[in-house]
C-alpha cells in the first residue's frame, strides 16, 4: 500500500458550477462537485468566484479541488465563446488560505484519485494547475485576500494578477517554514516571474507579501487603492482581450508559455518528487500536527491572519 501522504491528492482549489453556462454541449462531472464556485459569463468573459464554504479560510481543500477540476475540463473542451477567465474569492480575508494540511496526516480519505487521469506521473492537484497554465483562454487573478503556499501556485498558473492594496492582502509561499518545499512548483515559477535572489528571500523566510511589494517586484500585475479601481481595471482588460479572436489567444499563449511555463518534468521532478519524499519524515510531520494545533485546525484566528508575523510558534 502507498503511505498516507501519497494516497490521497494535495488539495487544490477549485470552481465549477459553470458547465450549465457554456453554450456547448455539456460535460458530464467527472468528479463530485460541492458548489463551492460562483459563475457568471459575459461578452466572451467567464468570472468564477472562489467560495468555499466548508473552510472559514477558503481552503484549497478536497471540495475546491474538486469543482475546479471539472471546470477546468469543461474549459479545456476549447470553447471559443470563452476567451478569458476572471478568479476572485468571495471571501475577503483570503483569497485562498493554503492547502489542507490534515490531507498530509494519517487516516485522511478523499473522493478524488491520486494520479492525473491525463498524466498519470503527475498527482492530481500538481497537474490541476498543470493544466490551468495551458488552458485555452486567458486567466486573470483578482486578489483581496491573503493567498498562501498552494494558494500562491494557483496564481502562478494564471496568466495574470492584479491586486488590492487592502491589509488583507498577504501572498507567500509558506512550506519551507514546515520543513517542505512549494511542491507544485510555486518557488520556481517565482523565481522565474521576480528573479534568483528575491524567490529565495521570500520563499526561504516564508515571509507575506504585500501588495504594494508585489506588485514592485513584479510578483502581481499591479496593486490597486480601492476595490472599485481594481475590478474596473480588470473588467475592462478581460473586455478588451474577449473582443479578439480565440485563435489569436490561444496562439500568444502558446509562445508566451513556451518562454516562460515550466516543464512537466520539472515540476514532476524538481518539485513534486521532491515534497513527495520530505512528507513521511517524523520532523515533517510534526510540524504539520504542530500547524495544526496553532492554527486551531486551519481557522480563522491570530495565527492564519498573520502568518507570516506569528510562524516563530510553530517552534516554541
Amino acid at each position: 500500500m502507498l503511505p498516507t501522504f501519497l494516497r490521497f491528492p494535495f488539495a487544490f482549489a477549485g470552481l465549477i458550477t459553470l458547465i450549465s453556462l457554456l453554450p456547448i454541449p455539456a460535460l458530464a462531472a467527472r468528479y463530485p462537485s460541492y458548489g463551492t464556485l460562483r459563475t457568471t459569463k459575459s461578452g466572451g468573459v467567464l468570472n468564477v468566484v472562489i467560495n468555499n464554504t466548508y473552510s472559514t479560510i477558503n481552503l484549497f481543500d478536497m471540495h475546491v479541488q474538486s469543482d475546479l477540476a471539472n471546470l477546468v475540463e469543461t474549459l479545456q473542451a476549447n470553447d471559443t465563446d470563452v476567451r478569458v477567465v476572471v478568479f476572485s474569492s468571495a471571501n475577503k480575508e483570503f483569497f485562498i488560505g493554503h492547502i489542507d494540511v490534515e490531507y498530509f496526516l494519517p487516516g485522511y480519505e478523499s473522493v478524488l484519485p491520486l494520479y492525473d487521469t491525463g498524466f498519470p506521473d503527475m498527482l492530481f492537484p500538481v497537474a490541476l494547475l498543470w493544466n490551468i497554465t495551458q488552458l485555452p483562454q486567458a486567466t486573470i487573478a483578482v486578489i483581496e485576500g491573503r493567498t498562501r503556499g498552494i494558494g500562491n501556485e494557483f496564481l502562478m498558473s494564471c496568466d495574470m494578477r492584479f491586486a488590492s492594496t487592502s491589509p488583507s492582502v498577504l501572498i507567500s509561499q509558506l512550506e519551507t517554514s514546515l520543513g517542505v518545499n512549494p511542491g507544485a512548483g510555486g518557488g520556481m515559477y517565482l523565481a522565474r516571474l521576480i528573479g534568483r535572489g528575491l524567490a529565495f528571500e521570500y520563499v526561504l523566510s516564508s515571509a507575506d507579501v504585500d501588495a504594494r511589494t508585489a506588485a514592485r517586484v513584479g510578483w502581481v500585475n499591479a496593486a490597486f487603492g480601492t476595490p472599485r479601481e481594481l475590478h474596473a481595471h480588470v473588467r475592462a482588460l478581460a473586455a478588451r482581450i474577449a473582443m479578439f479572436p480565440a485563435a489569436g489567444i490561444i496562439a500568444t499563449k502558446t509562445g508566451i508559455n513556451a518562454a516562460t511555463r515550466l516543464s512537466r518534468e520539472e515540476i514532476v521532478n524538481a518539485a513534486q518528487n521532491v515534497i513527495a519524499a520530505l512528507l513521511p519524515t517524523p520532523p515533517v510531520q510534526g510540524a504539520f500536527r504542530r500547524f495544526i494545533h496553532v492554527t486551531r485546525n486551519q481557522s480563522i484566528g491570530k495565527m492564519e491572519l498573520d502568518y507570516g508575523a506569528e510562524v516563530g510558534r510553530l517552534f516554541e
